[in-house]
């Protein structure tokens, strides 16, 4: 008897139903499944990872984009595409090939430091090692409380010493004598107490529990306040901040707590290192401001609420600083969709898997049992042109396959317009509605939408379950805006002096700012204006969801809101960084590559502004008290469906790239029969 083969449906083209597609798409997926096909709205690929080409074969980003040297699923992945891509054979003359040309070690960040009424900038740089991430033959494993202590212990012997290599001048600032002499006694207690302790020491050491640790802080602070330095106000509450999360770890009994750091999920992380004796200005302290501004921890994007459940807080810091591989950060050399999407959509493609570009999903329908999804509505929004069976989203910028920031005309229907095609809020007409049925379309569905949208197209069920009621309830999404400047200097004669640099914790609502040179290479910009300095920023942004009136109207009013904060920050604030670019009459327009004399917002205009208030473009939080709300890729309750996207339960829970892939290969797993975790590097929150 013949097996029948299913057909698998893919909603949403980002890096999740990417992922998804990947793992599905394997080497003899035609002997499981008839079919493979994602449905993206619009003409690009990758979500809220997109990127596209403007003026000037110019790079236009959702936002910022970095990868964190411990990505190691989202590497291992993309290794894989560029190593069955082989552009060597297939395509010589693209000017990336391989991964490591794609993505290069960024070494230098730095932090917006408060210092009495001003701003210092605080530069700091990680080492590289001689790893790899996403090596074919690793496997990675969960980062486990007991590790982050035992790291933790490391860093504190660090710390200690740097304390002994500058003793003399840094404790003679002290005006105790005692507290001087007590130090120098706590120093060498610790030094010995750390060293000889085995793992099992650590987590029942009363160093931790009973406060001699945090009374070590407090000594610290009082050798060193005297001094009045920034440098040292920054070594204790360095201190401060570490010390108060290993007590944390340990009076909460976190390790032997079978949630591990979900146990803490609850608790908003500044109110947990206050909880556990952190000093009051640990809040503002530059590295945990820095931590808000990565996850666009701040509630309704108001700046004045932070929140960032501590559990994931604390998981997130210990990857980050314990595990990378190579560099701490990784940089694009040209655009995500460039690099990361096209790649991906290539190699899929040659695999067989079919993509439906212009098809927005607009509801899943239940059968009659309430068990499985029997229907998906879907808005076909333009008709192809004549001869045209399959949309081909790619054009090229110097030889490198890229999305154009428009759809490609000549394969569309000329009498159908293109405005609003990647945006919920458009009131455009589609040109037909499209209803895919169970055993005709699909057999088997994969959800990769995000959030935002999931309470738009799966109404249904909502109603119909409690567990997808809560989820919609109590997780959150914000808005964010972001802004990229080509100016025609170089950035040493702007007056900075770090090249490639990525920085946080500075003032809202564009907090994180990334000099971004080693993309120019990769753009096409008339020699007489050619940029030599390109600048990305990005923050959250207060934008209601669902918006109350006209959506057209409301879509206009937050785009002049973000043109007018870019326009404020940039006279008042950019300064910080690139004191050159700045006059005694505001922001140097005059500079920016483009703006043919403009001024002011008409200049800005010239460059490239992203408004992301869209369901689709909101960034997913991990606001206290909502983990435990999550959906795992495989718990959707209904048989034929499966969950992928960065709001999953995936084991790394935070808005990230490794959090999407992880769920889309989890996806995968799960419609496949496999186990949970089969092929996937470390399962971070057990």
């Amino acid at each position: 008897m013949r097996r029948i083969r299913k057909r698998v449906a893919i909603l949403g083209g980002g890096m999740a139903g990417l992922s998804a597609a990947w793992r599905l798409s394997e080497p003899g997926w035609q002997d499981r499944f008839e079919s493979i096909t994602v449905y993206q709205r619009g003409w690009r690929l990758g979500g809220k990872g997109a990127s596209s080409r403007g003026p000037h074969g110019r790079i236009e980003e959702h936002g910022l984009h970095v990868w964190l040297g411990s990505y190691e699923n989202a590497f291992a992945l993309l290794r894989e595409c560029y190593a069955e891509l082989d552009r060597a054979t297939t395509d010589p003359g693209c000017p990336i090939r391989t991964w490591d040309q794609a993505l290069i070690p960024a070494d230098n960040l730095a932090m917006a430091d408060r210092w009495g009424d001003g701003w210092l900038v605080w530069p700091g740089k990680f080492s590289r090692n001689e790893r790899l991430p996403g090596e074919p033959d690793a496997t990675g494993r969960e980062f486990t409380v007991v590790e982050f202590l035992y790291r933790a212990a490391e860093l504190l012997l660090d710390f200690i010493d740097s304390l002994d290599e500058s003793g003399e001048l840094v404790l003679s600032s002290s005006s105790d004598p005692a507290a001087t002499q007590w130090l120098h006694i706590v120093q060498r207690g610790l030094r010995a107490a750390l060293e000889s302790a085995t793992r099992e020491d650590l987590l029942a050491a009363e160093i931790f529990r009973e406060g001699v640790l945090r009374r070590f802080a407090d000594s610290v602070r009082e050798a060193l306040d005297s001094a009045h330095r920034p440098d040292h106000k920054r070594i204790w509450l360095l201190l401060s901040m570490l010390i108060a999360t290993a007590r944390g770890l340990i009076v909460d009994n976190l390790v032997t707590d079978p949630r591990g750091f979900r146990a803490i999920n609850d608790e908003d992380y500044g109110q947990w290192l206050l909880r556990h004796g952190a000093h009051p200005e640990v809040l503002d302290f530059s590295l945990v401001r820095g931590m808000y501004d990565m996850v666009f921890g701040y509630e309704d994007g108001d700046y004045e609420r932070p929140s960032f459940a501590a559990g994931v807080a604390v998981l997130l810091t210990g990857i980050a600083l314990f595990q990378y591989k190579g560099a701490f950060f990784w940089k694009m050399t040209a655009g995500m969709g460039d690099v990361v999407i096209a790649p991906l959509y290539q190699v899929l493609r040659r695999r067989g898997v079919r993509f439906e570009f212009f098809h927005r999903v607009d509801a899943l329908h239940l059968d009659q049992s309430r068990h499985a999804i029997a229907a998906v509505t879907v808005g076909r929004q333009v008709r192809l042109a004549d001869g045209v069976d399959e949309y081909e989203p790619l054009t090229t910028v110097g030889g490198l396959p890229v999305f154009p920031n428009a759809p490609l005309a000549d394969q569309i229907d000329g009498s159908a317009g293109i405005d609003g095609l990647e945006s919920h809020f458009s009131n455009r007409d589609d040109v037909e509605t499209v209803v895919l049925r169970r055993g005709v379309d699909f057999d088997q569905l994969v959800l990769a939408v995000s959030l935002g949208m999931v309470e738009l197209v799966a109404d249904e069920l909502i109603v119909d379950r409690p567990d997808w009621r809560e989820m919609t309830a109590h997780m959150r999404t914000v808005a964010t805006q972001a802004f990229q400047l080509w100016l025609r200097p170089e950035e040493s004669a702007l007056g900075w002096h770090r090249p490639g640099v990525t920085t946080s914790g500075y003032v809202a609502p564009f907090d994180t700012w990334a000099s971004m040179p080693q993309t120019l290479w990769a753009e096409d910009w008339p020699e007489h204006d050619s940029p030599r300095t390109v600048a990305y920023f990005c923050g959250a942004f207060d934008a209601e969801w669902p918006p109350e009136g006209d959506h057209d109207e409301y879509v206009a009013r937050c785009s002049r809101d973000v043109r007018t904060h870019a326009v404020r920050y940039l006279d008042h604030h950019v300064g910080l960084y690139l004191p050159g670019a700045v006059t005694e009459r505001g922001f140097a327009w005059h500079l920016l590559s483009g703006a043919d004399g403009a001024s002011g917002s008409s200049a800005l205009d010239t460059q490239h502004v992203s408004v992301n208030i869209d369901p689709s473009d909101r960034y997913v939080q991990s606001v206290p008290g909502s983990d435990k709300y999550r959906l795992r890729p495989d718990e959707s309750g209904y048989d034929n469906l499966f969950l992928a996207g960065d709001w999953t339960d995936s084991g790394m829970n935070a808005g990230c790239i490794e959090a999407a892939v992880m769920s889309g290969l989890q996806a995968a797993n799960a419609l496949l029969g496999r186990g949970r975790y089969h092929r996937i590097r470390g399962f971070y929150l057990p």
